[in-house]
């Protein structure tokens, strides 16, 4: 049995409180990993393969500008007035594969992963369907396992 894609969600805040889920105007949402690797081969034929890390990055476009977003207010004024220090851009960031879902309440719950993130505008403007601020997330740092759970109805999200 395959999950359902909403089984893994991404959420986001500024304030480490008041958290946004991402995708709402996306059909595809990922978390792209950017490995750092390298394979050589030396003169006898040998391969040798080094992994130096991840550069792990999201890109959410579209995002339409909505003033009663968690998000806005800071993505906007960074947006905007070309901000770019930690104060202006640096949030949080969770992603969780939920694996116990309970149709009957309309929740999702399961065990997440937090860590700093730097939530950068990438242009302001876009097409008629709104006024987008896409951007993109760089997630740093070490991670926290964090408990989540979410409901659909209201998009609410407890993290813990």
């Amino acid at each position: 049995m395959k999950l359902d894609r909403n089984r893994l969600m991404f959420f986001a805040s500024f304030d480490d409180t008041n958290w946004e889920v991402l995708g709402r105007d996306n059909d595809d949402l990922s978390k792209s990993l950017n490995p750092d690797t390298e394979t050589n081969k030396n003169v006898l034929g040998e391969s040798t393969f080094k992994h130096s890390g991840y550069e792990p990055e999201i890109e959410v476009d579209p995002y339409y500008a909505d003033p009663s977003s968690p998000l806005y207010e800071k993505l906007s004024a960074a947006a905007m007035q070309e901000k770019y220090g930690d104060d202006d851009i640096k949030g949080k960031f969770v992603e969780v594969i939920f694996n116990t879902v309970n149709e009957s309440a309309g929740t999702m719950s399961g065990t997440g992963y937090k860590r700093d993130a730097y939530i950068v505008p990438q242009s302001t403007g876009g097409d008629t369907a709104g006024l987008g601020i896409p951007f993109t997330i760089n997630p740093v740092g070490a991670q926290t396992e964090v408990s989540v759970t979410y409901t659909k109805a209201t998009r609410a999200v407890v993290i813990s």
